[in-house]
Formats: C-alpha cells, sequence, structure tokens
C-alpha cells in the first residue's frame, strides 16, 4: 500500500500539487506552530547553513524582502527568499539568486516533504514553507530572506529562529485572526522578535504594545527615526546611522516615500549581518536599483497612464492614493478594482474614492471574494458614488479590458485589490 501512495504521488504535477497540499487540513489556517515543527525537525538540522532574515507587517514586506534580497545578490551572495502570496504561477513564491524555482524542483521537493510528514495535518502555507526551506537547504546559500504570511508570533515562518528580525509597520488587517486592534496586532507581529537578536522596526512611533513585546523577548530593538533614518532628496535619498552615513542611493522601484522606508530597513539589515556577509556601498546601490517587484505600484506604461497595485487595506490604499496624485494625471482617473469580504473595504476605499472618476469593479470567484455588485452597493450607499460611475463585471479581466476601451491620452487607469485581480491580469498580459 505505501508503495502504490508513493508512485501516484510521483505521478502528480505541479498543478496537481498545488491542489493536493489545500487538502491536507480541514481548516485554511491554523495559528498553532507544534504541527509544522514536527515535520521541519525531520527535514532540517538544528544549525541551518545560512543568515535568516524574517519580515513581518501589515504592508512593505515583500518590497523590503526584494530590496534586501537584490542587495546581497548584488554583493555575489547566493540568495533564497520566500514570500505570498503568489500574482501568477506559485513558484513565485521561492526564488534563488532572483529567479523562480523550476517546476522540477518543486515537484522533487513536494515529494520529500510529503514522506517526512507522517500524516500530520498541515495547512496550505505551512507545507509551502516547508517547501521552500527545503528547496533552501538544498541550495548551498549564504541568506535566506523569508516574509511572514499572517502575523508572525504563530505565523509558519516563525519556526525559524531568525538572525535579524524586521516589522516593517502594524495597521488594522486580518482581523478576524489577528485582533481588532493596532495593539493587539503589534503583539502578533512582534512574535518575530529573538532574544539578542536585531529586530528593525519600520515605524517611528510604534506602539507601546509593540515595544514591550519586543522588550520582554529580550530583543536588541530598533526603531527608524531612532538608530536610523533617511533622508529624502527626491530624486535619490541618503540613509544615515548611528556610524555611517550614504549618500547618493537609488530610488527603490523609482519611487520615494514609503518604498524609502523598506529600503531604510534592508539597509539597517545589512549593516547588521556584515560581520557574516560583509557588503560594499557600491552592491548596496546597485542591488537597491536593480530591485524588481510586480504588482506594487507598478507602472506598466506612462501616457495613458496604467498602474498595477496589491494594495487592500487602509494603509496601502493611502499610500496607492499618494502615488496617483503625485503623478497630476490630467484627465480621467479609471478604477479597476476587487476586494476580499474581509477586508475594512468602506475606510480603505475612502481613501482613494477622491481620486477616482469611474469605477470597474470585478467579482472575485473564490469564498473570501466580494462580488462586484457587492462593491457596487457600498460605493453608492457608504462613500456616495454615482451609480453610473459604476460598472460590474464578472472578474478582473473583463473589468480591465472595459476600462482599457474608454483609455485616452492623458488618462489613468489604475488596478488595485487582491492579489487575485492583479494577478489575473498580469497573467494575462504575459500570455500576451
Amino acid at each position: 500500500m505505501l508503495i502504490v501512495s508513493i508512485v501516484m504521488a510521483t505521478q502528480r504535477t505541479l498543478s496537481e500539487w498545488v491542489e493536493y497540499i489545500q487538502t491536507l487540513h480541514h481548516r485554511q489556517i491554523d495559528l498553532s506552530l507544534d504541527r509544522v515543527a514536527s515535520v521541519l525537525q525531520r527535514i532540517a538540522p538544528a544549525v541551518l547553513p545560512f543568515k535568516v532574515v524574517a519580515i513581518a507587517g501589515t504592508n512593505g514586506k515583500g518590497s523590503t524582502a526584494e530590496i534586501l534580497a537584490s542587495i546581497y545578490r548584488a554583493g555575489g551572495y547566493r540568495v533564497g527568499k520566500y514570500t505570498s502570496p503568489h500574482l501568477v504561477i506559485f513558484n513565485e513564491r521561492i526564488n534563488i539568486d532572483g529567479c523562480s524555482v523550476s517546476d522540477s524542483d518543486l515537484l522533487a521537493s513536494f515529494e520529500r516533504i510529503e514522506s517526512k510528514r507522517a500524516g500530520v495535518p498541515i495547512t496550505f502555507f505551512e507545507f509551502t514553507t516547508l517547501v521552500a526551506l527545503d528547496l533552501f537547504l538544498h541550495a548551498d546559500l549564504d541568506i535566506v530572506v523569508l516574509e511572514v504570511g499572517l502575523g508572525g508570533r504563530m505565523d509558519a515562518v516563525n519556526i525559524i529562529d531568525s538572525d535579524v528580525a524586521v516589522i516593517t509597520n502594524v495597521s488594522l488587517d486580518h482581523m478576524a485572526w489577528l485582533g481588532d486592534t493596532v495593539d493587539q496586532i503589534s503583539i502578533e507581529k512582534s512574535g518575530i522578535a529573538r532574544a539578542n537578536k536585531p529586530c528593525l522596526v519600520g515605524m517611528s512611533s510604534p506602539p507601546s504594545s509593540l515595544i514591550g513585546a519586543c522588550q520582554d523577548a529580550a530583543a536588541e530593538l530598533e526603531i527608524i527615526g531612532r538608530e536610523f533614518h533617511y533622508v529624502d532628496c527626491r530624486d535619490e535619498w541618503a540613509f544615515v546611522s548611528d556610524t555611517e552615513k550614504m549618500s547618493g542611493l537609488p530610488l527603490p522601484f523609482g519611487q520615494n516615500g514609503v518604498q524609502l522606508n523598506n529600503a531604510a530597513l534592508a539597509v539597517r539589515v545589512s549593516q547588521k549581518l556584515r560581520s557574516n556577509l560583509p557588503l560594499t556601498h557600491e552592491s548596496i546601490r546597485l542591488g537597491i536599483s536593480t530591485a524588481q517587484l510586480l504588482g506594487r505600484c507598478q507602472v506598466l506604461q506612462y501616457d495613458p497612464l496604467i498602474i498595477l497595485d496589491v494594495a487592500h487595506n487602509e494603509a496601502s490604499l493611502a499610500r496607492l492614493a499618494t502615488f496617483v496624485r503625485n503623478h497630476s494625471v490630467k484627465r480621467n482617473t479609471i478604477a479597476v478594482c476587487g476586494l476580499l469580504k474581509d477586508k475594512a473595504i468602506v475606510n480603505s476605499l475612502r481613501h482613494i474614492e477622491p481620486f477616482i472618476n469611474h469605477w470597474h469593479l470585478a467579482s472575485i470567484d473564490d469564498e473570501r471574494g466580494s462580488s462586484a455588485d457587492d462593491l457596487s452597493l457600498i460605493l453608492q450607499q457608504e462613500l456616495g458614488v454615482a451609480r453610473q460611475s459604476l460598472d460590474c463585471h464578472g472578474d478582473a479581466n473583463a473589468a480591465y479590458a472595459q476600462a482599457l476601451q474608454t483609455l485616452t491620452a492623458g488618462d489613468c487607469v489604475v488596478v488595485f485589490g487582491s492579489f487575485f485581480i492583479v494577478g489575473d491580469i498580469l497573467a494575462t498580459l504575459n500570455n500576451e
């Protein structure tokens, strides 16, 4: 019987594996670590052969992870990066030396993890985290950057003791699992802090609960604006710490604002690890300039302006609204939007609604997804948007196609919301 099951496992395609690992636990999210930690003990040595950076936060995790990984790649180090969710294909979640892992490597790792799982019920994200760690252990890496999926304290990434912890920011999101106040969520995020290890916080005035939790963990707490900061010089920026200053740094992803916050965190991480992984200033400059990330204020073209962003909560939509405003759109701004219903939809859309002239709303075919009709009612009843300014569509691609039909010079289309929305449109664009 065991031989038959192994043969069947080896015959699974990648898409079949992805579907299969979603059936291994009766819940999509299970905030406990004992199960996944027990499997990790069977696949990983007690001491990992690479440095680990864990990144938690409400927004900015993916940007910080990419900037940091790019800096180390520019310095000649072998780098692993684990992020979630993916936008187009599953492979994006696990990146080695700037490239998504191959299907064949994923298939081999899926089989290794399944053979070690020994019937332990683990969630999709937990299985994927184990696959990432397994592939990193087989890749002879110098450093691994791990993005926390949900919270921090009880996230699967937290089974690893990081050498440096980063908390980008904290705002209201995932309240059903993390708590309904910033203080409660801060405690969850700070769960990645480790005793006598640096914990870098990307908020100049972090909640007292976060500071207290990091102090209770005996972490070496550093706060942006206190131990280190940045200076925005419009077309470039400078990083300043207690020991040095780096001037003439390129804008990360061609953007300032919150991205400078993320880049400053990445540079500070590199300072904390330089006794093991030294970097030149030139490597840091090159790494920042070559960092690339899909779906984060991503400009597809400039006239007419087309922007894609996975902004889906209050903080990220406030940032996106600023990004749109700074581009000084000459004519109409047209939104293509779809959101999950467990988000703070009204408070989130309130930030960007004043900049939108017309809405193309997309339904999301997922149990957590909002329908276009539901979003339309929210915009009308809660934010006073006129019905004639709203069009509803069955999916993201239909909404995007309709938006493009009315686009003329001087207009802007801003695609935002769930990863489902941006990912579906990017997948179609890639195919075209």
